[in-house]
């Protein structure tokens, strides 16, 4: 007989009952059991080619299967094929991510004449929720929210039948055992039709999904301005759910990719280039996030609608964690709430990506792609605490990490007690790490999440470590490909630097096999007027990196120009790349106040005109501390680094706009010059070692263009993102530097 090791996505996707189905099928006898280091075990007596070249061809769509091994083996075989009991649980027994719900699926949804028509928790083993419903593994039915619910005869019928699709699927449901949807306003109580209704007469109202709240309504101009002020966002985008892929093609520049991004089984939103304005859903952009379907609910919703379009926004409050239960209808005064009776066991908001020369870059990553682990091979169990801003958290066990779902802002109140907190501790018992050996925070003294660190080290008798912000936005981009070896261009707006500064325009050299680690590059040092005050008011940034004041007469109507020249000395001192796109967003009068974060320089890469661009970096050498024995080892020893200067090409900029030139075209020469600049610097660093982007910069499509335009080929990060939403995941791989 023939023992059969199968790896990857495996468990949780009903592999083992298509497996069954498989040797049933060709009168195979043995069995099939997932073991305890996630991989699924198969034995078979006999035809094991055959046997592989079906399984392979006809897996199941969740199923990923990564590699295997075919061995002879002896011993005890059963008369027949069947399942048999899983070994021990482990971290690779986590269960798939949230996925859209799948064709056959939806049919039976639409299908009168089938016992789901309309029920909008129909689902099988192919699809439907996963995360947002576990709360201790391994995932079946009674560790999960649906253990509220059980089966009737109909659906336990269909369980126990290996013919079946819905064959030992934990997700099973139906109108008659499973959760219900109902619609609650001021005028009573109703169903989806009546949400609809509500939608289409322009009303406002709360969807419970499969992860927390939406908030929807019309497109409409006036409908979304009066829902801008509810949520009080003056500005920043939102998503758009849209009836379907023909729908999207009407309003949105899609590529191959973004097509089969939309359509995926992850669904995330997209950002995509506008074809029409949708001007107060993404006010002065020239993209938009939409988004396809991804529930038997949403298709029900379009059933009924005459609208081809929603926006389908997070239900929060600005830096606050999405509502999961319903609470929101006493916090929140919309027109009506679409709620459901299932209990979200893991709130998830939605996953956004982006294309950039044909390259999938990860803005948010949570629902679709949450907890799939990645290999990282390091020896320890650990638990990174993320970043302060788009926070994630990730743990390390058997060499293996999981990063979470995204957090948001640690700095407000309720995403710090109510998400973050509860996310540490849920991971931690959900991947069962009893023994822990670091707790890793990023450098910065203030963060919530660096003290929290802190404290938990010590309640755990462990060893807290600090990770520098961009070596481990560096490190993040490492991890995913497997590197030991890179230079990377780490771009963002804000990271506290090895010496106490604000970082955020470096070149590092990193070499983990000889424990090298160099700021080999940065940008001319600027002021931040005021400190976090000039990110909300970038005029103050623009101030700092003028040589000639007298060109701020022109700016007296936005600011007290004077006194920022006065408070120049006491100014917060950057080397941002964000801020310094800020700046010039500023004073081409693109955006003067920030609402948002990101606004400034989003609102810069859309004003800009690309063209043919002939700038010269200024780069000057200089003498400084900028080699260090490790990315969490403030000490440091002296070197040459490479500085990109900015004062006097800011101000020819400045000049050349006063005297009345297009703005378009400066916003553009600007991005390619720092891009250009520190692409310059990272291609001397780089003597056979890669090059990579990382840092919220690096989502900049010009500035992506021009870097690769100096260097070649680049490394970007296509599973995990380029911002500090990534950054847990660069916390725990700098845990190599202490292998050895």
């Amino acid at each position: 007989m023939f023992k059969i090791t199968v790896r990857g996505v495996v468990q949780g996707v009903g592999f083992r009952p298509f497996v069954h189905r498989i040797a049933s099928r060709m009168g195979l006898r043995g069995y099939v059991r997932n073991t305890g280091d996630g991989s699924v075990e198969i034995v078979v007596d006999r035809n094991p080619e055959e046997f592989l070249n079906i399984l392979l061809k006809e897996r199941p769509p969740l199923v990923v299967i990564e590699d295997f091994s075919v061995a002879k083996t002896n011993g005890e075989i059963p008369e027949t094929f069947r399942i048999v009991e899983s070994g021990g649980k482990s971290l690779l027994s986590l269960p798939p991510p949230d996925v859209a719900v799948c064709d056959k699926c939806l049919e039976e949804v639409l299908d009168s004449k089938n016992r789901r028509y309309l029920y909008p928790f129909t689902s099988c083993t192919d699809c439907g929720p996963r995360f947002t419903i576990s709360k201790s593994l391994p995932f079946d039915r009674e560790n999960t929210s649906l253990a509220d619910f059980p089966l009737c005869p109909d659906c336990r019928k269909e369980y126990g039948d290996i013919k079946d699709r819905r064959y030992f699927a934990q997700t099973i449901a139906c109108p008659r055992c499973g959760p219900q949807y109902r619609f609650v306003w001021k005028g009573g109580e109703g169903g989806i039709g009546d949400a609809a209704n509500a939608l289409d007469s322009g009303k406002i109202i709360a969807i419970k999904g499969i992860g927390g709240y939406h908030i929807a309504c019309l497109t409409e101009d006036d409908v979304v301005l009066r829902l801008r002020k509810l949520l009080n966002r003056p500005q920043q985008p939102f998503a758009v759910m849209v009836r379907d892929l023909s729908s999207a093609e009407r309003v949105a520049e899609l590529s191959n990719e973004e097509r089969a991004e939309l359509l995926s089984p992850a669904r995330p939103i997209v950002v995509v280039r506008k074809k029409l304005p949708f001007e107060a859903v993404a006010p002065e952009l020239d993209t938009i996030g939409i988004m396809l379907p991804y529930t038997p609910l949403h298709h029900l919703l379009f059933q009924e609608l005459k609208a081809d379009y929603l926006v389908m926004t997070s239900a929060n409050l600005p830096g606050e964690p999405m509502y999961i239960d319903e609470s929101i209808m006493e916090k929140m005064e919309l027109d009506g709430f679409l709620v459901h009776n299932l209990e979200i066991a893991n709130r998830v908001d939605d996953s956004v990506v982006k294309y950039v020369g044909g390259r999938r870059l990860l803005i948010r990553r949570s629902r679709g792609f949450v907890p799939q682990p990645i290999k990282i091979d390091i020896g320890f169990n650990a638990i990174a605490v993320g970043a302060e801003l788009y926070n994630s958290i990730a743990l390390l066990k058997e060499g293996k990490a999981v990063v979470s779902q995204y957090i948001g802002n640690t700095a407000n109140f309720r995403t710090y007690n109510e998400f973050f907190k509860r996310a540490v501790k849920f991971f931690a018992r959900y991947m069962n790490l009893e023994k822990i050996d670091y707790i890793i925070s990023d450098m910065h003294p203030l963060f919530n999440t660096t003290n929290f660190a802190e404290k938990l080290s010590k309640e755990l008798s462990c060893r807290h470590i600090k990770v520098q912000h961009h070596f481990a936005h560096a490190l993040s981009v490492m991890a995913e490909k497997g590197l030991e070896r890179a230079v990377a261009i780490t771009v963002d707006g804000v990271g506290y630097g090895m010496d106490g500064k604000v970082w955020g325009g470096e070149v590092l050299l990193i070499d983990l096999e000889k424990g090298r680690f160099e700021r080999r590059g940065r940008l001319e040092t600027f002021g931040l007027i005021g400190g976090d005050a000039a990110t909300y008011r970038p005029l103050r940034i623009a101030v700092s990196l003028l040589k000639r004041h007298e060109l701020l007469e022109h700016y007296c109507k936005y600011e007290d120009v004077e006194r920022l020249i006065k408070a120049l000395p006491l100014a917060v001192k950057t080397t941002s790349v964000g801020r310094f796109l800020d700046a010039v967003s500023a004073m081409l009068e693109v955006c003067l106040e920030r609402t948002y974060e990101g606004e400034p320089a989003m609102k810069l890469e859309a004003a800009a005109e690309p063209h043919e661009v002939e700038v010269k970096p200024e780069i000057e050498r200089r003498r400084e501390t900028c080699v260090y024995n490790s990315p969490f080892d403030t000490e440091g020893r002296q070197g040459e680094i490479k500085v990109l200067m900015l004062r006097d090409f800011f101000t020819r900029c400045m000049e050349r706009y006063l005297e009345g030139e297009g703005r378009g075209k400066i916003a553009y020469e600007a991005i390619a010059y720092v891009a250009r600049g520190l692409g310059e610097i990272a291609l001397d660093a780089a003597r056979n070692c890669k090059i990579l982007i990382s840092g919220g910069v690096g989502y900049n499509r010009y500035f992506l263009r021009e870097v690769e335009r100096v260097c070649g080929e680049i490394v970007v990060p296509s599973l995990y993102p380029l911002g500090d939403n990534g950054i847990s995941l660069g916390q725990i791989y700098a845990l190599k530097a202490l292998e050895g």
